[in-house]
């Protein structure tokens, strides 16, 4: 998405709004995310001459489809972001990167508006965040129905010290009981 700053380029303080859709096209490279946009990005927002630079406020959504990371059950979401960048002209031979620079009087959102979607995906995709998951035995979506599997937690690299317990009995404080 392009943003036209022509009519704000010398009056400091003075801003122009935008508003449209933008395709999001670095997740598509990334295909271990395993998830699928539903359609553009849609950004409302405006930007200011702030004299040094232009800074772009906007708000941000876009819907995805992605499998939960815990019960494997596909789900749909939408995410809603708030954006909050500065650019500054690339005349001013800027080499920080956390700022965007522009050329002319056309503002290119299309970098950081993926660079802000990368960033507010989540690290595991969650249908809910109580999702229970699927059993370790059986493999059932505890969400549904819970199944008769009884779980012990026991660390495999600790198993080995299973054999020096005790099968019956034994007090709180190690000894057996009488």
């Amino acid at each position: 998405m392009k943003v036209n700053i022509g009519s704000i380029r010398e009056l400091r303080g003075s801003s122009v709004r935008f508003q449209g859709e933008q395709a999001i096209e670095s997740l598509n490279e990334v295909e271990e995310l395993g998830l699928k946009l539903n359609g553009p990005a849609r950004i409302e927002g405006k930007v200011t001459n702030t004299g040094e630079g232009f800074l772009v406020e906007a708000n941000l959504s876009f819907t995805y489809e992605a499998n939960c990371s815990r019960c494997l059950e596909p789900f749909q979401t939408t995410q809603n972001l708030q954006i909050k960048e500065e650019f500054v002209p690339n005349y001013n031979q800027v080499e920080d990167d956390s700022v965007f620079t522009f050329q002319g009087d056309i503002i290119d959102l299309e970098d950081c508006i993926n660079e802000q979607v990368i960033l507010a995906l989540p690290m595991k995709f969650l249908c809910d965040a109580d999702c229970r998951g699927i059993c370790p035995m059986c493999g059932i979506n505890l969400n549904q129905r819970q199944c008769e599997c009884t779980v012990q937690d026991i660390d495999p690299r600790l198993e080995k010290l299973r054999s020096l317990l005790p099968t019956e009995g034994g007090g709180s404080n190690g000894k057996p009981n009488k």
